[in-house]
């Protein structure tokens, strides 16, 4: 069997934001936490990265709400949660045309990749 993994809590987050602070290493903070080092690397890696709308560093509130709205992200397939895209395809493919010219033609259309030919 496994071990078993339980999600970071806010108040683990906010200790790991506070550790960081004081300039403690991630070892440290593992331990004081009773998690590996490689947990904390992770945390720190996914939710203390500037961003366009976020110039600060890593933040233990903020890091448990990034970690919420990843929980409830729609994972569903692509044209499954955009209606509009999928009745685009769905027309192109019944035209006879293939997933990479499709994908081909709506990155040219809209200046950017909008879907992959593998998720079509």
């Amino acid at each position: 069997m496994g071990t078993l993994y339980e999600q970071l809590s806010l108040r683990e987050r906010v200790e790991i934001d506070i550790g960081r602070r004081k300039g403690l290493s991630m070892q440290a903070i593992g331990q004081m936490l009773g998690r590996s080092a490689s947990t904390i690397s992770r945390e720190l890696g996914r939710n203390g990265s500037p961003t366009r709308h976020w110039r600060g560093s890593y933040d233990g509130e903020r890091a448990d709400g990034l970690a919420a709205r990843r929980r409830r992200w729609d994972a569903r397939h692509k044209l499954a949660r955009q209606p509009a895209l999928a009745i685009t395809v769905r027309d192109y493919l019944a035209m006879g045309w293939s997933p990479e010219i499709i994908a081909g033609r709506l990155a040219r259309q809209h200046g950017c990749t909008i879907i992959s030919p593998e998720s079509i």
